[in-house]
C-alpha cells in the first residue's frame, strides 16, 4: 500500500487525453439513504481542463505539498484520524459498498441538461483512464467543495471604471481529497467519509457491536454502557472493532486480568459500567485503541494500532 501508486496517477494526468468533469451532487435521506447525481461540463477554450490536471500533477509532484512530502503512510481505513496518512478502502467494503455502488452508476450516467449553476453541488470529480506502465488504469479525482460559487465585491475593469460582478461561475481548486484508482478508495483528506456517507455507516457498525458486547454479558448496567458506546466519537472507533478480543473477555480470568492492568473496575464478575470513565475504556479496549507500554507495562491509549512488523 505505498505511497508511489498514488504518485503515479499524478506523475501520467497527461498520458489521458479524454478526461471528463462532473458536478457532483451528494443527497443523504432516512428514506432513501443516500443517492447521487452528477452534471457533467465543459471548459472552454480548448486545453483548458488540461491545464487545470498540469497544475494538479505539479501540486502532488513537486514542492512542498507534494505527496511524499505531506505523507508518510497509507493504512487501512480503521476510523482514526493519525495525521500524515492516507486512507484506503476496497469498494467491497461493508462501510462503503453500498454508497459506491450508487456513485459509480450515477457517475456513468451524468445529467446534461440542468443548468449547471443552478445545480446543488457538493463536490466535483474528474475522470479518465490513464497509462501507467504497461496498464491502462481507471482513476477518479474527487475534490469535496462547491465549485458553484457567488461573486461578491469583485469588480471588473471596464471603460475606466469598475463594474460590480454578481454572476454565478464555477470555482476549481487544485486539491484532491479522494483518489478513486479501479476500485480502490484512497483518502488524502477525512472528507471522503462525506463523499462515501461513512458516519451513518460506522454508526450502525457501532449499533450492532454494542449489542453483541451487551450479548456477551461482560458488563454491569448495559443501559449505561449502549448510550455511553453510542455517542461522541466512539462510533467510528467500531470500525476496527476485534472480535476476537470480545470472545477473550468471555473467559473471567481474562477479565480480571484485563480489570487489573487497565484499571476498568469490576461488579461481581462484570465490568462496573455505572463507574465513570468505565464504558469508554471497554469500547478503546475492543477497538483497538488500548495498549501496553513496553518498557513499563503500563497501560496506554493510542489513537490506532497495526500488527509490529
Amino acid at each position: 500500500m505505498s505511497i508511489d501508486r498514488i504518485k503515479s496517477v499524478f506523475e501520467n494526468i497527461e498520458t489521458c487525453d479524454a478526461w471528463s468533469l462532473q458536478l457532483l451532487q451528494i443527497n443523504n435521506s432516512r428514506r432513501n439513504g443516500t443517492t447521487y447525481c452528477g452534471r457533467e461540463i465543459t471548459l472552454s477554450p480548448e486545453g483548458a481542463l488540461s491545464n487545470f490536471l498540469r497544475e494538479i500533477s505539479k501540486r502532488y509532484c513537486s514542492g512542498d505539498k507534494c505527496l511524499t512530502k505531506v505523507f508518510e503512510d497509507v493504512t487501512e481505513y480503521d476510523g482514526s484520524a493519525v495525521n500524515k496518512t492516507i486512507y484506503r478502502l476496497e469498494s467491497e467494503n461493508e462501510l462503503v459498498a453500498t454508497t459506491y455502488d450508487a456513485l459509480i452508476d450515477a457517475l456513468a450516467n451524468p445529467d446534461t441538461e440542468v443548468n449547471p449553476l443552478g445545480f446543488p453541488a457538493q463536490a466535483y470529480v474528474l475522470r479518465g483512464r490513464l497509462t501507467i506502465g504497461e496498464n491502462e488504469t481507471a482513476v477518479k479525482l474527487f475534490s469535496m467543495q462547491n465549485p458553484v460559487v457567488s461573486l461578491r465585491h469583485k469588480f471588473l475593469h471596464s471603460s475606466g471604471t469598475f463594474r460590480e460582478i454578481t454572476d454565478k461561475v464555477i470555482s476549481l481548486r487544485t486539491t484532491v481529497d479522494v483518489v478513486i484508482i479501479e476500485d480502490t478508495i484512497y483518502m488524502l483528506t477525512l472528507a471522503g467519509e462525506n463523499l462515501l456517507a461513512m458516519e451513518r455507516a460506522y454508526k450502525v457498525v457501532c449499533s450492532n457491536k454494542v449489542n453483541d458486547i451487551v450479548d456477551a454479558n461482560i458488563v454491569s448496567d448495559t443501559v449505561v454502557f449502549k448510550k455511553e458506546a453510542n455517542s461522541g466519537h466512539n462510533p467510528r472507533k467500531f470500525v476496527s472493532f476485534n472480535e476476537a478480543h470480545l470472545q477473550r473477555l468471555n473467559d473471567v480470568n481474562i477479565r480480571n486480568m484485563v480489570s487489573e492492568k487497565f484499571g476498568i473496575p469490576l461488579l461481581g464478575d462484570k465490568f462496573d459500567t455505572n463507574q465513570p470513565g468505565v464504558s469508554d475504556k471497554i469500547v478503546k479496549l475492543l477497538c483497538e485503541r488500548g495498549m501496553v507500554d513496553p518498557f513499563d507495562n503500563n497501560p496506554m491509549e493510542v489513537s490506532s494500532s497495526k500488527r509490529w512488523v
